[in-house]
């Protein structure tokens, strides 16, 4: 099957190239021809000039009355000398010779420059963008497909709205691709290699795009680009449809991901010296199956804007990458061929900044509304959707060929009324295209949250009907719960648990089990899905498998809640940022402590302990506590560093009350660079006496020590050393060299330490 579809493929490229060169003969043979016989002279032979450009033509050799006509711009004057004013927009023109005794000729050039920009063109820019976001954010595919008809229905010419649509999208394929690899959903290695290729697949792209305007004008360019869309939008949008209709009848929206018999085949072969380990595929694969993926999807993306169409498929069927990671590292081939294109394009001249500039302001909040769009509709509305708007996309340019193979000389030349219902029904077509695919998206969106707000209020009705009076907490025998609530330093009353079902959060599931127990407090438990619904369709059906897998896991936690007598609730949230998720949910639910899990790493890499970790550490509100896997709150003892500024004062504030619940003895440290300066040494000492004697009115069991030396790496030996099974800091500290402690120490702390850390917020 896969040889006869490859086969195929070859048949239909090779028939499309001998189309050009049949088309290309006629087209060279038919000027010479007009050049050999031509019974006029005209002056300038090959006006250059732009739009708009004004220009004197002289004709001699004619005889007796001349009538002037032009196809495109307009004829001031008469006789053997007129003035010709070009049109608007950049096309092919001919201007019509004859004279009394009926013999006729026609000169043609080309009108370059850029299209001239009115009021209507904008607005219906703006329009056109903002669809094209919408179905974008929606469908999760590239609205280059809209875009580029669209533009080129104005009179850009193809060749022109390609660059331009390049260049309005790379730098927010660059935004996308560096917010995902952030969230590891993006295999860098894999889209480095396929976007290299790709920019080769641009330059080839690019050459052949050129050549075709030189040889045949923009009218070759728009038959060229033309055919290539209604060819691919015939494949992609039968395939959507039909994908669609089986869904739709099945009822079946969870088709999960298979690796499929070519993806196996190609990461079986192994060629010496080709072999590449590719994260997202989980083995080694020959680039030579690559490159060619890649150069495949630069051609396209120089032909129609969108190689996507071809590295997402590519990447799931032939490579075997998930759907999800598919969609992602296209990102990073998306910004490869953009940057590529628009730098080749703009140097010939073909990139009009105006085009994009709009196009970006439009699709921005378009792209916003579709993103929303898809939490509200079941997976076949969103295929349905794409499929309806590419076929009737693809009427219209259909509709165009015959006039662009008219003006080519190609076939008979169509009359005026002919042309004019040919392009007339090609816009009218378009239009449809647009207002059909707007009127699904918003149907779709707008019945969709009528019956999510319908189905979340009888939930709500339910809950409070079955609400049970206040559980019973059971009091562990060694740490008996406190029923008196806490000073809002030291509040546990709301907490919340991270995890993703992984073994780096089974400590902060058990230890936030344990804590909620001890403080009498209500626990929560979360878990974060990335999506970004720009790139998603492709993924919906792993996305909500992982969504389900997420909430089993969290209905686990919720039954040993349960059995330790503790309130649990549980949610799963979707976005782009997983820290900004946590956040959000944390300040929503006024949570008093966030407790998260740590890599667990060794080396250089414990320094990062995850990056969502230390963003919802520095921009939370409340404070977070970070428990490795193998750490146990047991008691034993506390220790809190301090440096004597506002931030420790707090943290050491919460350390008597998480002591006071643990029963646990508390060590009060603070470090200096150097015991030999003794104003540093002193200053250290005051502060320690004066944490003490506070502690020691709370009835709290302390010990001080001044410790020397830096201040991380002399904080974790003493906490080893004194058997400390959990440290408390404040979130910030005193700056530059000649203070003591804390700032970026916090964050070495927490990356090396085996035990929990609870970092105190002001």
């Amino acid at each position: 099957m896969t040889k006869r579809y490859q086969a195929k493929q070859r048949f239909i490229l090779l028939w499309l190239l001998l189309g050009l060169q049949i088309l290309g003969g006629t087209y060279v043979q038919a000027t010479e021809q007009s050049t050999t016989n031509s019974p006029f002279v005209f002056e300038p032979v090959k006006p250059g000039l732009e739009t708009r450009d004004q220009i004197t033509l002289t004709v001699s050799g004619a005889q007796g009355e001349i009538r002037w006509q032009a196809l495109k711009g307009e004829i001031r004057g008469s006789g053997n000398q007129v003035t010709y004013i070009a049109p608007g927009t950049p096309d092919s023109e001919t201007v019509t010779v004859t004279d009394a005794a009926g013999n006729t000729d026609t000169l043609t050039f080309e009108v370059g420059g850029f299209i001239d920009l009115q009021l209507v063109h904008v607005l219906f820019l703006l329009i056109v963008g903002f669809i094209g976001g919408l179905v974008s954010g929606f469908a999760g595919a590239s609205g280059a497909f809209i875009l580029t008809p669209a533009m080129m229905s104005m009179g850009v010419p193809a060749i022109m709205a390609i660059a331009s649509n390049m260049c309005h999208k790379f730098p927010e394929a660059l935004v996308s691709a560096v917010k995902r690899t952030k969230s590891g959903q993006v295999d860098i290695k894999l889209g480095l290699v396929l976007g290299i290729s790709a920019i080769v697949g641009v330059l080839c792209g690019a050459l052949i795009q050129t050549q075709i305007k030189d040889a045949f004008g923009n009218v070759g360019s728009n038959l060229y680009v033309s055919v290539a869309f209604v060819v691919l939008l015939v494949i992609v949008g039968g395939y959507a449809l039909r994908d669609a209709w089986k869904m739709y009848k099945s009822g079946n929206q969870d088709n999960a991901f298979k690796v499929s018999d070519l993806a196996r085949w190609v990461q079986s072969v192994h060629i010496p010296g080709t072999m590449m380990y590719f994260p997202s595929l989980g083995t080694k694969v020959s680039v030579l199956f690559t490159i060619p993926v890649g150069f495949a999807t630069g051609v396209l993306g120089a032909t129609t804007a969108v190689g996507g169409f071809i590295a997402v498929p590519a990447m799931m069927y032939v490579l075997g990458a998930l759907g999800l990671m598919a969609s992602t590292t296209q990102l990073v081939i998306a910004f490869f061929v953009g940057i590529s294109g628009t730098i080749v394009y703009a140097l010939d001249g073909f990139v009009d900044i105006r085009l994009a500039m709009i196009i970006l302001a439009g699709s921005f909040f378009g792209l916003q509304l579709g993103a929303i769009g898809t939490t509200y509709v079941k997976d076949y509305m969103i295929k349905i959707v794409m499929g309806v708007i590419m076929i009737f996309i693809l009427l219209s340019l259909s509709l165009k060929i015959p006039v662009y193979l008219s003006d080519m000389g190609t076939i008979d030349r169509l009359n005026d009324g002919t042309l004019n219902l040919l392009e007339r029904t090609s816009f009218a077509m378009l239009v449809l295209a647009l207002t059909t695919g707007a009127v699904m998206i918003f149907y779709g969106v707008v019945g969709g949250y009528l019956k999510y707000t319908k189905r979340q209020k009888a939930l709500e009705e339910i809950e409070i009907a079955t609400e049970p009076g206040k559980s019973v907490l059971v009091a562990d025998d060694i740490y008996p719960t406190s029923a008196t609530q806490l000073s809002p330093i030291g509040r546990f009353e709301k907490i919340m648990v991270v995890t993703d079902g992984s073994d780096m959060n089974a400590g902060a599931v058990r230890e936030s089990l344990r804590f909620a127990q001890r403080t009498g407090g209500r626990l929560s438990a979360m878990s974060v899905i990335v999506t970004n619904h720009e790139h998603d369709s492709l993924a919906r059906q792993l996305i909500e498998k992982e969504t389900n897998d997420a909430l089993a896991h969290l209905e686990t936690v919720r039954t040993s809640a349960s059995n330790a007598g503790v309130e649990c609730d549980i949610s799963v949230r979707h976005g782009i940022e997983i820290d900004q998720e946590i956040v959000d949910e944390a300040e929503q639910n006024q949570i008093d402590v966030i407790v998260m899990g740590s890599r667990g790493l060794t080396g250089l890499m414990r320094l990062m302990m995850g990056s969502n970790t230390a963003k919802v550490i520095g921009h939370a509100q409340c404070s977070v506590l970070i428990v490795p896997k193998d750490a146990q709150i047991e008691g034993k003892k506390i220790m809190v560093a301090i440096d004597g500024s506002r931030y420790s004062d707090v943290a050491a504030g919460a350390a008597i009350s998480v002591a006071k619940h643990l029963h646990a003895p508390v060590l009060v440290v603070a470090v200096v660079y150097s015991d030999h300066k003794e104003s540093r040494y002193m200053e250290a000492v005051e502060a320690i006496k004066r944490v003490e004697a506070f502690m020691s009115k709370e009835g709290i069991t302390v010990e001080g020590q001044v410790l020397s030396g830096r201040p991380a790496e002399a904080i974790l030996e003493v906490a080893k050393a004194k058997g400390v099974d959990l440290i408390v800091v404040g979130s910030h500290g005193r700056t530059g060299l000649d203070k003591m402690l804390m700032g970026s120490v916090s964050e070495r702390v927490i990356g090396y330490a085996d035990c929990a850390i609870l970092v105190v917020k002001a």
